[in-house]
Order: C-alpha cells, then structure tokens, then sequence
C-alpha cells in the first residue's frame, strides 16, 4: 500500500480517501498514471501553508493534498480531462515552502511559481503520460482557457473553492456534512459558479472569512512568512541555497540551510517555535509590517434569474467584508521572545 500524505491511502484500484470528500474512485488511467508521476509526487513535501505550522502545527495540509481535490471538483462538475488535469497539475511549480518565496523574490502578486509551469511540465514525465492517452498538453498548459480552474478572488474557482474548504475542515471551522451540503448546493451556469441556498452561501462566505482571519492573515501566520522568508533570502544571498534548490522540498531546502554553520542564520531559525508565537503591533513597534492580500469567495446566488453576490443578498455580510478588508490590507507584528 502506498502512503501518499496523512490524508490519504490507496488500494490497487486507486481508490483515494480524502479528508474532506471521502472516497474518490480514480476512474481514468491517465489521472492515475499523472497522480503518481514525480511532479505530483513532490506535492506531498510541499507545505501548503509554507511557515504557519511551525507555530500552529495542526496547519498540515500539503500541496499534493489539495492538487488532487482542485482535480476532485472538476470531475464532480464533469469538466472536460484537459481541465481536469490542468486542475491536477497547476500547482507543480510551487516552490518548497508555497508562497513564502513570494516573499522572498518581491512577487506582490503572489504567483512567482506560475512562470515556471510550462518548463517543470516538459521536464518530467507528464507530457509522454498525455501522449500515450491522445491528450494534448498545449492544451492543458493555456490556463487561459480554464476559468473555472482559476479566477479573481471573490469569485469561485475549484483552487479556491478546493483550499478554502480544506483549510476551513483543518481549522475545524467547516465540517464533512458542511462540506457535502456546500458542493451539492453548487451549480454550474457557463463559467459562473452559483449557489441555490442563499444561508449556505453565506456560511460559506464567512468561513472563508474566518479562515483568513484565524489563518491567512493572523499574527503567527504573517510572522512566520516574513521570518523565513528572512532565513530564505539570506540563504540565497550567501550562497548556501540556489534557486534551483528552492524547487525540491521544505525538507530538504532545510536541511541545506541548517549545514551552513551560519550563527545569524541559526538564530533565526530557533525562532520558527510555537514557543515564540507572534503578536500584532502597530507600525511604530512591528519587527515585521506591510500589506497583505484580502483573500475570501462572496459567491454568487441565483435570483430573479440573475446572478447576485451573497453578501447582496444578506444583510450586514457586506459591511462585514469590508470591515474584514480593512483590517487586514496592512498588518504589523512581533515576536514575543
């Protein structure tokens, strides 16, 4: 048997348990030939959080794990296989430790790895997988031709819907019922996701919102970001890393590092503890201070036969989202050491 993550097991006839959505037969070859190529494999070491868990260790979602639930989705809305494995495969590029690397290089769009997609693809084994099965990977690979895969935020795409949902049962604001009534409430008008159940999509709505608030955009979250991205970037600059490095795993990037011998390096590293949790501050006092992204979904509901932003429909969601923007557009914080 073959382990790929704390969340899932497989049988010989890849039968995938998921945390959140259950039992997932993988039907098709090529998904289940792509599922065990190295790119995805990779996924598995690749923290989706990139530096929350080591002062919150129940952050233990990675990259592979929401890879294979983005591609779950598209095959519950019976979306064509290209999109189904541009869903599968859109995250391969994430560099060790996610979106911390963002941080590092001064990507403020927050999409560094989606540049090197195409030259990750074409040096694995993916494209001789899609040959064999008459896929073509040209077609896979022009993102632009699958909205639903990914969108604008607060739109509804299955990469948000998919690590939202994930994160939210993590944090143990969403639960598998939740979950269920949420996707079985879900319809598909060209490429518009909406919802008939104007409560459900309001919970959903807010618990989005609670899972930036408690996760995203905390104190310990935004710390440890900054923080390795300190240790990262003078890694970098010292030689003791490559960028090249970067695109292996959270592991073994570490492990470079800690061979350095680099006592300022080392200090920063005893500090990524749950033991020197970080606390907001204003920017006069903040080690750390800047703007952040607002990240939530306000997805649509069907009325009058139009399609309308939830928080449209339910009183005080909207000056509720507003009021959650302007809390977190900049955010200071420091350690308590």
């Amino acid at each position: 048997m073959i382990i790929p993550s704390d969340a899932f097991c497989y049988t010989s006839s890849m039968l995938i348990e998921d945390r959140i959505y259950g039992d997932i037969n993988v039907e098709k070859n090529i998904i289940a030939k792509l599922i065990m190529s190295a790119p995805l494999q990779r996924l598995k070491k690749i923290s989706q959080d990139g530096a929350t868990h080591y002062f919150e260790p129940k952050f233990n979602v990675d990259r592979f794990e929401h890879s294979v639930g983005a591609w779950y989705l598209s095959k519950r809305f019976n979306r064509p296989i290209e999109e189904q494995i541009a869903c599968l495969i859109h995250d391969i590029p994430h560099t060790a430790f996610s979106h911390v690397v963002d941080f590092v290089v001064g990507d403020d769009s927050q999409e560094f790895h989606d540049k090197f997609l195409e030259e990750i693809v074409y040096q694995s084994e993916i494209p001789k997988i899609c040959e064999a099965f008459n896929v073509d990977i040209k077609k896979i690979l022009d993102k632009s031709s699958f909205p639903l895969l990914d969108n604008q935020t607060p739109e509804l795409s299955f990469d948000r819907w998919d690590y939202f949902m994930r994160d939210a049962h993590m944090m143990g604001i969403m639960s598998n019922k939740l979950i269920a009534d949420i996707i079985n409430s879900a319809k598909l008008l060209n490429t518009d996701f909406y919802f008939d159940n104007a409560f459900l999509a309001s919970q959903f709505c807010i618990s989005t919102i609670m899972v930036a608030k408690l996760g995203y955009v905390s104190a310990n979250s935004h710390g440890a970001y900054l923080l390795l991205a300190d240790i990262l970037k003078t890694s970098l600059e010292k030689n003791y890393i490559t960028q090249q490095d970067l695109f292996t795993t959270d592991d073994e990037v570490l492990a470079k590092i800690n061979k350095c011998n680099d006592d300022n390096i080392s200090q920063l590293l005893n500090r990524l503890s749950p033991e020197k949790p970080f606390m907001y501050a204003d920017k006069d006092s903040a080690e750390y201070y800047g703007k952040n992204k607002a990240r939530y979904i306000d997805p649509y509901v069907m009325k009058d036969k139009k399609l309308i932003p939830v928080s449209k429909i339910v009183v005080g969601l909207e000056s509720f989202i507003l009021g959650f923007k302007a809390d977190c557009e900049y955010i200071g914080v420091k350690q308590q050491i």
